[in-house]
């Protein structure tokens, strides 16, 4: 209703299709990203008693290794041809290869699967970042980033809601047999269920239109080189820097959140799955989409006020609310209160996302957009997706000994990643400042 309400005062619902059918996509991205994360029991159970560790490894490095070493070729093809061809083809890959992890029977076999789950993702940040960038204006776009990057808590509220509740029927019943797949365990059923719609929509996406490119450098049809790159990064390397430690840690303590809320509360507290994954999903379906949306919507306003600096300052004081929540949640013995508090660290969690695209776009030329927030992926996406399930398996499994000593490794981490990334926030502000002015005085030769 909210954004209802917000979308109907910029009337232009050609813009608005286009952003309905990439939150769709990123939803779909993020559910096929995630699942594994709601079935970290069975999964562990059916592969022959696998460790926290090594399931932490196929939900995180058997994905980001291969994600970020496609993710800037393919955001380089997007800077130079069809970003819509690019999207439509990555939501193929990934949706046929999520399903195809449904017939794996071995550590190897899902970890393979898995790695061609990144191939595919890699495509659609960049070609979806910078097509946007292209359909809108400097004070709409962080609205339109803001309903995108609510993905994350779409795709989570989705697969807790479904999954959770599936797991525990499809667990309590014997093995299902699928056409074509044969006898699968519960988990595997669920990947299949969910990959393959995404097939559907890779065709849908031809519906939308590739946008004319807009703005400096949008006519250097040849694109920028890997060299040209490197300098433009090395140019603004103080904001980058700020930028991209900030998110790494804001990253790497949201992925391990939504990788281990749902066993959290199944070791600390003895929920089962449905319960928590009922409770979470709605949880993050409402509470976490407002807040990537209000965030998008109000540093927008402040855009358009003229503060360029806007999503930098929305996000420091996001993360100024979310820090002491984070710690302390874990700690607490009473589960409905744990809960209860879990509704603003979410609210808080979505602030961030769509705003790291909207200060990238802010100070990059056209046919360098994908690339920048293919630097971004790698430089963020890679080591929160490899680090974030990683380090609480490992904090469980070598430094407390304990499997149900979630709670600590969930605390610890939150007061480490919120501390670093408050005081680079903070430091932003000015050199995103100077980015931006820079940007507007950018010029370019032609390598012809």
């Amino acid at each position: 209703f909210l954004v209802y309400h917000m979308v109907k005062s910029y009337s232009n619902w050609t813009l608005w299709y286009v952003v309905f059918l990439l939150t769709i996509a990123a939803t779909l991205s993020f559910i096929d990203r995630q699942i594994l994360n709601v079935m970290i029991g069975p999964i562990k159970r059916d592969l022959g008693g696998l460790s926290d560790t090594e399931i932490s490894l196929i939900i995180g490095l058997a994905f980001s290794a291969v994600y970020s070493l496609t993710t800037l070729p393919l955001a380089r093809i997007a800077d130079r041809y069809s970003r819509r061809n690019v999207i439509a083809a990555g939501i193929f890959s990934w949706s046929l290869m999520t399903a195809m992890a449904g017939m794996a029977n071995s550590f190897w076999q899902l970890f393979t699967a898995r790695m061609g789950v990144g191939i595919g993702e890699a495509s659609l940040g960049p070609a979806s970042t910078s097509m946007l960038a292209d359909y809108f204006d400097e004070h709409r776009l962080p609205f339109a980033y803001g309903i995108v990057a609510s993905a994350p808590f779409i795709g989570t509220g989705l697969a807790n809601i479904v999954g959770g509740p599936l797991i525990d029927y499809l667990e309590a019943q014997p093995k299902v047999i699928l056409p074509f797949f044969g006898e699968m365990f519960s988990w595997q059923t669920v990947l299949v269920t969910v990959g393959l719609p995404g097939i559907l929509l890779a065709a849908v996406m031809f519906t939308i239109k590739e946008p004319q490119r807009v703005g400096v450098s949008a006519e250097k049809d040849e694109g920028f080189s890997y060299k040209e790159l490197w300098e433009f990064c090395l140019s603004r390397k103080k904001f980058l820097s700020f930028l991209f430690v900030a998110y790494l840690c804001l990253s790497i303590q949201g992925f391990a959140f939504l990788t281990w809320i749902v066993e959290f509360f199944v070791r600390t507290h003895g929920w089962t799955r449905t319960e928590i994954g009922l409770s979470y999903g709605f949880i993050a379906l409402f509470f976490g989409t407002a807040g990537s949306v209000l965030a998008g919507y109000f540093a927008g306003h402040l855009v358009a006020k003229g503060s360029p600096n806007a999503p930098m300052r929305v996000c420091f004081w996001g993360t100024i609310g979310l820090a002491p929540l984070a710690i302390l949640m874990p700690l607490l013995d009473n589960a409905h209160l744990a809960l209860a508090i879990v509704v603003p660290i979410t609210f808080f969690m979505g602030v961030p996302p769509g705003l790291s695209n909207a200060a990238l776009q802010a100070i990059s030329p056209n046919r360098l957009r994908g690339q920048m927030i293919a630097v971004y992926l790698i430089c963020v996406s890679f080591l929160s997706y490899l680090f974030a399930p990683l380090i609480i398996g490992l904090m469980n499994d070598y430094i407390f000994g304990r499997e149900d000593a979630i709670n600590l490794s969930l605390s610890s981490l939150a007061a480490v990643n919120y501390a670093i990334a408050i005081v680079c926030l903070f430091l932003s502000f000015k050199p995103m400042d100077q980015a931006i002015k820079m940007a507007k005085e950018f010029t370019y030769t032609s390598s012809s």
